[in-house]
């Protein structure tokens, strides 16, 4: 098996992963929640967020061979064409890699003192960083998703039906905004959410069926 169908592999394996932490936080107190209501939605959870967010850690380092597999061809391209679509989706990922990481760190902030060791406006400070962050994440999905829906219509570096699906999926990254604005997680987010797991285990099956092409 090549690198880019065992990076199709671990895409699977991320997509698996991250949802099932999705599903376990289950729904975490919107950005500019009140202390009082982010100790006591953790009081309630249990350990559910802390397994969901062990889950979404090694969802992410699943991610980082999967974004090297799918990003080569890319690179490539745009290095017979002279051109920047490779490099813009690369750094798309990164831009979205790293704040998902600073999302990640206030969630085990959160998780393993529950708000209960930290007083009201640190709580509720690290709940609207980890929101905004994960918001922020999404909404680099423009940059990468674009790039790559760019790169698919012009260089046929994939199938021209994964550059709709990309258009969509850099539609729904505009999602993202509303944790960045602090209108809160809610069910918007969760679009841009959906069409990035989507995104990913498509782009995965491709890699694994057949080549891209060259």
């Amino acid at each position: 098996m090549d690198f880019r169908k065992t990076a199709g592999c671990f895409g699977i394996g991320f997509v698996v992963l991250e949802v099932a932490g999705f599903v376990l936080w289950g729904a975490p107190p919107a950005t500019g929640a009140a202390a009082s209501e982010i100790t006591r939605y953790f009081a309630e959870a249990g350990n559910m967020p802390k397994i969901g967010s062990v889950l979404n850690a090694f969802a992410y380092t699943l991610a980082v061979p999967f974004m090297v597999g799918f990003i080569l061809p890319f690179l490539r391209k745009d290095r017979e064409h002279g051109e920047g679509y490779g490099w813009l989706v690369f750094g798309g990922f990164l831009v979205t890699g790293a704040t998902a990481l600073v999302g990640l760190s206030g969630s085990f902030a959160q998780v393993l003192r529950g708000g209960a060791e930290l007083n009201g406006a640190t709580t509720r400070a690290v709940s609207d960083l980890s929101n905004m962050a994960y918001g922020l994440a999404i909404f680099v999905m423009v940059v990468w998703a674009g790039g790559a829906a760019v790169a698919v219509f012009r260089r046929r570096v994939m199938p021209k039906w994964f550059g709709y699906l990309s258009v969509l999926a850099a539609l729904g990254g505009i999602s993202g905004i509303v944790s960045v604005v602090s209108a809160g997680l809610g069910m918007a987010i969760d679009v841009g959410f959906v069409l990035l797991v989507l995104w990913v285990l498509t782009a995965s099956a491709v890699m694994l069926r057949k080549p891209m092409a060259s």
